[in-house]
């Protein structure tokens, strides 16, 4: 891990476009307390970062619905026929970013928290150990956040390398489960009306938790309908640009097969933070 070095009362963070400055002072939420980070605090969230993080040996796979039988295993034709997708190695998280990472990263900023509405107040799954719902640009800039104050190379996944991840480097299963199937209450949540805690059921075969349901996870690429048929086969990355983001893995309270790991959902509110979506950041070295 790199060296770090904080001011008493700020973080400066030196990246290609300059100083940036992220104060300690308290986060202006309306409705959640108020919270102030020390230096200690943006350590911690460090740190654990670093810990939670698992390698991905890069290498091949066919990205999207293979077919089997002469059938596929999902309605819609935006990830079909399955491609041949290179990827090089790279880090992923094994849990979702929590509530409690994303509280630090707020506080730090001095932004407001994740979430802060007066209905929120109290519930159970605003807890600092459950996944943090927010959107695609609080995800985005929470993940270069990490970038900026670590010096590595964060950011979130793209679309291939989640679905890469979450198939345990490209097996050919449609849950990212422990086995790849849905055993209801023993690997996946039986019903839920909310999101479980990070960690509730067992990861998939290369440790990442949550990759078939609880949240639905923003990736870093504009939708594409028809990518597939134009996308390149060493580290795509996505179009350059769109008008909607991407959600991978589903979400609680769907049907086990609305919570595949190749099933594309677009979303075009993706500045707007829900309580079910969630992410993960990648480090890319």
């Amino acid at each position: 891990m790199q060296a770090r070095s904080w001011l008493a009362i700020a973080i400066v963070a030196i990246s290609a476009g300059g100083a940036t400055l992220y104060g300690l002072n308290l986060n202006p939420s309306k409705h959640l307390p108020r919270l102030k980070v020390t230096q200690a605090d943006i350590d911690a969230l460090i740190d654990r970062t670093y810990e939670q993080m698992v390698f991905v040996e890069g290498g091949e796979f066919l990205m999207g619905d293979i077919m089997h039988d002469g059938l596929y295993s999902t309605w819609g034709d935006d990830n079909k026929p399955a491609v041949k997708v290179s990827l090089d190695s790279y880090s992923i998280g094994a849990y979702e970013v929590s509530y409690k990472d994303f509280d630090v990263y707020t506080a730090a900023n001095d932004l407001p928290r994740a979430m802060d509405r007066d209905w929120v107040v109290g519930q159970e799954w605003r807890g600092p150990e459950y996944p943090a719902g927010t959107s695609w640009t609080r995800a985005k800039a929470y993940c270069l956040w990490l970038a900026e104050i670590t010096g590595e190379p964060f950011d979130l996944p793209t679309e291939a390398q989640w679905e890469y991840a979450a198939r345990s480097r490209g097996l050919d299963v449609i849950f990212g489960t422990d086995d790849g199937t849905i055993r209801l209450g023993k690997n996946y949540e039986d019903g839920a009306n909310r999101q479980l805690q990070s960690g509730t059921f067992p990861p998939n075969p290369l440790g990442l938790y949550d990759m078939s349901g609880n949240m639905s996870e923003w990736v870093n690429d504009w939708y594409d309908k028809n990518y597939y048929q134009k996308m390149p086969e060493n580290n795509p990355a996505g179009p350059k640009e769109g008008t909607e983001k991407i959600l991978r893995g589903g979400v609680y309270g769907e049907s086990s097969y609305a919570n595949t790991v190749i099933k594309r959902t677009e979303f075009l509110e993706y500045s707007t933070e829900y309580s079910s979506t969630g992410f993960r950041c990648a480090l890319n070295s």
